[in-house]
């Protein structure tokens, strides 16, 4: 009895100290394992990939809706500048035609400074007039106050500028204000008008007849 008991002990001590092996995982789980990983991988991917596409747009409308806004500001304080320009053109044209006064040649001069100053300021600041006489009319640029038919002019040529535009790169401050050529019609009756439609989109504000030019 004392030696099966022995045996007994001994037996379960072996089982006690013997090592369990773990389960192995068969070559299909580990293929869907590798599967599923290869999937969130991807998936995560192109997450990353749209937000950084969405960022980018992001990025890229902020900065032009600042870039507008910024140049909004900076042409309403031109256009300023524009009115300031105006008046001191016009003193110094009235100053012109007052002659024999030698007081008069300081307030010259200081019409003078002050045109020459507000001209560098908006060509430092990138402005450039609209073209003016000689060119032809653009309805994008030029405003038609007065129309004349002519022989000798191109139909649609600035003959006269009564108000200088001016743009800033592509924006236009104000347009310019001008009278416009028309060919002559053949044939016409003596007496007959000589006004014309002007070319598609003019402004036809404020026009006369050139007769009375």
């Amino acid at each position: 009895m004392s030696g099966d008991k022995e045996l007994k002990i001994e037996t379960d001590e072996e089982s006690v100290d013997s090592p369990v092996d773990p389960p192995s995982d068969s070559p299909d789980n580990e293929h869907q394992t590798i599967e599923q990983l290869s999937k969130e991988r991807d998936e995560y991917r192109d997450l990353l990939q749209r937000k950084q596409a969405e960022f980018e747009n992001y990025r890229k409308r902020t900065q032009k809706e600042k870039a507008r806004l910024s140049t909004a500001a900076k042409a309403n304080l031109l256009r300023e500048l524009l009115a300031v320009l105006d008046a001191g053109e016009k003193g110094l044209e009235s100053l012109f035609t007052e002659t024999g006064d030698a007081r008069l040649d300081a307030y010259r001069e200081g019409y003078e400074l002050l045109i020459n100053e507000v001209r560098g300021l908006l060509d430092r600041a990138g402005v450039e007039p609209v073209p003016g006489p000689g060119s032809q009319f653009d309805p994008n640029l030029h405003e038609a106050v007065l129309r004349e038919e002519s022989e000798t002019h191109d139909d649609g040529e600035i003959l006269e500028e009564y108000r200088r535009g001016f743009v800033l790169r592509d924006l236009l401050l104000r347009p310019s204000q001008v009278k416009v050529a028309v060919r002559a019609e053949s044939g016409r009756t003596e007496g007959q008008g000589v006004m014309k439609e002007v070319p598609s989109g003019a402004s036809t504000e404020n026009q006369g007849d050139p007769a009375d030019l």
